[in-house]
């Protein structure tokens, strides 16, 4: 069963010991600062909320980068990063996603490059059927492919910049879902769509987490 929302405030309970890590999609602890912490449950719907801009730089960095400060921890979906080869950390990456607050789209590409090219360069034969599954999660979070799709990012929303990010990464079928600031700079009609977002994730990857990155407060 899927908990929709949960928030999970900076310094939240960081459990010690191998069998709680198990039990986790995320877990870091800043070096020296008892109150950064953050420990989301696997599975289902999360909020990450009251952390500074400083922490949520830091908790980026150590998730996406593995750039994690000398007496700090992590855990990625169950796994203690601490002592991983490199090989090792990089499988591991490759099973969580970012959705940046902008999309994360690179400027000279319309929206069907943006997504479709990063998968035909790594795996080609993923591309077969490719344009069916592109169409059909556009359609799924409410947008129009026939518009969307020929868009370059110039001529994008910023919830069309969104959009277009997320399908990339829904295809991706990723184990862990990053969000930052997902309803940032969003009408209420785009706000109330991106509510969507996780559900339709969860539909093709029952058993994946999705975590929302908001809430920053003063340092």
């Amino acid at each position: 069963m899927n908990r929709e929302d949960l928030s999970v405030q900076g310094g939240a309970a960081f459990p010690e010991g191998s069998p709680e890590a198990r039990g986790a999609a995320l877990g870091y602890k800043a070096a020296g600062d008892p109150e950064h912490r953050v420990w989301v449950p696997a599975g289902g719907t999360h909020s990450v909320r009251g952390l500074t801009l400083g922490e949520k730089t830091k908790l980026l960095a150590a998730i996406l980068d593995f750039k994690v400060e000398k007496g700090a921890r992590l855990v990625l979906l169950g796994i203690e990063v601490a002592g991983l080869k490199a090989a090792e950390r990089a499988a591991l990456r490759e099973r969580a996603a970012f959705l940046s607050g902008n999309g994360g789209l690179l400027s000279s590409l319309n929206a069907w490059e943006n997504i479709v090219l990063p998968i035909g360069f790594h795996e080609p034969k993923r591309l077969h059927g490719i344009a069916a599954k592109v169409y059909g999660l556009v359609g799924e979070l409410r947008g129009d492919p026939q518009v969307l799709l020929p868009k370059l990012p110039e001529r994008m929303s910023l919830y069309e910049k969104k959009l277009t990010g997320y399908v990339r990464i829904l295809l991706e079928r990723p184990d862990l879902i990053l969000a930052d600031d997902l309803e940032g700079g969003l009408n209420t009609a785009e706000r109330a769509a991106t509510e969507g977002f996780p559900a339709v994730y969860h539909a093709h990857c029952p058993g994946g987490t999705f975590v929302r990155l908001e809430g920053l407060r003063d340092a």
